[in-house]
């Protein structure tokens, strides 16, 4: 199916440490994934497995239906959006030049600002923003300007670790929301790695918990007040009964 992500047992150890076990999950287009879990239990690790930033021991990813072996996976992986925990943003660059970067110096400046003014307003900044440099930027701008990066080139796949760390709950909610929006409006198979618990409940439909390196629970966010288990509930606490 196109734009989906598959993993069937895939491990990862570093240093004879192992970091993920037997994971195995479909993400899908217009199910928003999120991916929970305590620190360490291998989150930000399985992102970048699937991206291909780190080689799995054993199991294997197919995205579109092609290995991440595969040759063929780097024009894949060329309709790939990322946000990192840290936002990444050039400091050098202004905004526009960041969220056009893959594009600079290949288009007119006129097409490029352009371009970018049509991004900026689908995560909620203003024209003027365009012009001004990170080191000028609120915490919830710098997320905002990362995420319109990410997408500059409208993607078939959006992964974005933490995206909100560090900010209120107004701006929490105000980029989960952005972000819900942007993935229904661009049919881009969404996966999230998010400490936000609240927003998992409210934004996602389809959730992967780990714990111990390995899958611990996953399926609909609908069914996990059903699930009577001490390590949900310590969790989420009194989100889920």
């Amino acid at each position: 199916m196109k734009n989906t992500i598959v993993l069937k047992k895939v491990s990862l150890s570093i240093d004879r440490k192992s970091i993920l076990k037997d994971i195995s999950f479909i993400v899908m287009p217009n199910k928003p994934m999120c991916i929970l879990g305590r620190g360490s239990s291998g989150k930000s690790s399985l992102l970048k497995t699937i991206i291909g930033i780190l080689k799995p021991n054993s199991g294997h990813i197919t995205i579109n239906g092609v290995s991440t072996t595969d040759p063929e996976i780097s024009e894949i992986y060329k309709r790939f959006g990322v946000v990192f925990q840290k936002d990444a943003l050039f400091d050098s660059l202004s905004v526009w030049e960041n969220v056009m970067f893959r594009s600079l110096d290949k288009k007119p400046k006129k097409k490029l600002l352009k371009r970018t003014f049509e991004i900026l307003k689908l995560v909620g900044l203003e024209k003027n923003d365009a012009f001004l440099f990170p080191n000028q930027l609120s915490g919830g701008m710098r997320k905002r300007v990362a995420i319109a990066r990410a997408i500059s080139h409208k993607p078939e796949f959006l992964i974005l670790d933490e995206p909100t760390a560090g900010l209120d709950p107004i701006k929490t909610n105000m980029i989960f929301k952005i972000i819900k929006k942007l993935s229904t409006s661009l049919n881009t198979t969404l996966i999230v790695v998010t400490s936000d618990m609240k927003s998992v409940m409210k934004y996602f439909k389809e959730t992967v918990v780990l714990e111990d390196s390995q899958v611990y629970w996953k399926g609909d966010v609908c069914d996990l007040s059903s699930k009577k288990s001490k390590y949900l509930k310590n969790l989420f606490g009194n989100l889920i009964n």
